[in-house]
């Protein structure tokens, strides 16, 4: 009985020690992203890699039984601890930082972001949430087809002036507005659904009476695998801004986290402000056992981001929906300054 018992706390330490070595490599591996950007990828599901280390360093003297095996497991998993906070931590702690209260005076204006998820079962939920949050710019994304003929006459009551893209993959984006706007770039909207381009955009100008002008555009990038891919989406979302007159707020669902060095390049080269901190938007829903359901948001993919003369005053997440994505609400104003 004794050398079963021996032969099973081997195993045990033999499987912690595997654990903890695959997840410090993969915390590493993304620390050292820069250096080789398929790297970049484990920078995805840092909350994972983060959280799990923990675990690991502080269970060890709970599942290991051999001193040296537990010495060993600890220094690994402390070791790709180190490197996980270095990319997770900074972004934690910034998103308790405060927002601007609005000017006297200034005009606020309410937007709402969200991919609604291509195969949305309740799409009559969007409009009454939209309804309910009452926003003055509604920005779609994975806005299907399928999804589009239920609510598009829903909110055409509601929003006087939209624009929608169609077209294949992630080409699917809308835009609502009860402000009057100047479509800017039209040819990154594809109005057939032959379209063959895998993403677009939307890029807007709004004219306001008695308050300052500003742009806005929405998107939806592919995955960031493969990474080159990722980098044409980016490297051409940003020459296109840069065509695009201050004050610019853009958002949309980046499929990139903020840990991510490609998304951290695209918004030091865009001249952007990034406020989406720490907010995590994805998954709400995951597939198994055959069906669609419900699960915690861990990952931050959806964002807003500004340049120029915006301040944001308020930014949270929204309700589902029936979509796999938390909506995000922003409130924000335009300065003349």
């Amino acid at each position: 009985m004794k050398v079963l018992k021996t032969i099973i706390a081997g195993g045990i330490a033999a499987l912690y020690l595997l654990g903890c070595g695959l997840f410090a490599a993969m915390a590493i591996a993304g620390a050292l992203g820069f250096v080789y950007p398929v790297l970049d990828l484990f920078n995805h599901i840092q909350p994972v890699l983060f959280f799990g280390l923990v675990f690991l360093l502080c269970a060890a003297p709970v599942f290991v039984r051999f001193d040296i095996a537990r010495a060993l497991a600890m220094s690994v998993a402390a070791t790709g601890l180190v490197a996980s906070t270095i990319i997770y931590v900074p972004e934690a702690v910034s998103g308790f930082q405060p927002r601007a209260t609005p000017s006297a005076g200034a005009a606020t204006y309410r937007l709402m972001t969200f991919n609604v998820f291509g195969r949305n079962e309740e799409p009559a939920s969007i409009v009454a949430n939209v309804e309910t949050v009452d926003p003055d710019i509604l920005a779609l994304q994975e806005y299907h087809p399928e999804v589009r003929r239920v609510i598009h006459p829903l909110l055409a009551a509601l929003y006087p002036h939209f624009q929608y893209c169609a077209g294949g993959q992630r080409a699917f984006v809308g835009l609502y507005s009860k402000i009057p706007f100047q479509p800017l770039d039209e040819d990154a909207c594809s109005s057939s659904i032959m379209s063959t381009e895998r993403t677009a955009r939307i890029m807007v100008r709004f004219d306001v009476d008695d308050a300052p002008d500003f742009s806005l555009a929405t998107t939806h990038n592919d995955w960031p695998a493969p990474v080159t891919r990722q980098a044409v989406q980016f490297a051409i979302l940003r020459d296109a801004l840069s065509t695009v007159q201050p004050p610019l707020i853009l958002v949309g669902d980046f499929n990139s986290t903020p840990w991510s060095y490609a998304l951290r390049n695209f918004v030091a080269e865009a001249g952007l402000v990034r406020h989406t901190r720490n907010l995590p938007t994805f998954p709400k829903l995951w597939y198994y056992l055959r069906d669609w359901r419900p699960a915690p948001a861990l990952l931050p993919i959806d964002h807003v981001m500004t340049r120029g003369n915006i301040e944001i005053h308020e930014l949270r997440t929204g309700e589902p929906s029936g979509s796999d994505h938390l909506p995000i609400i922003v409130e924000f104003s335009v300065t003349s300054e």
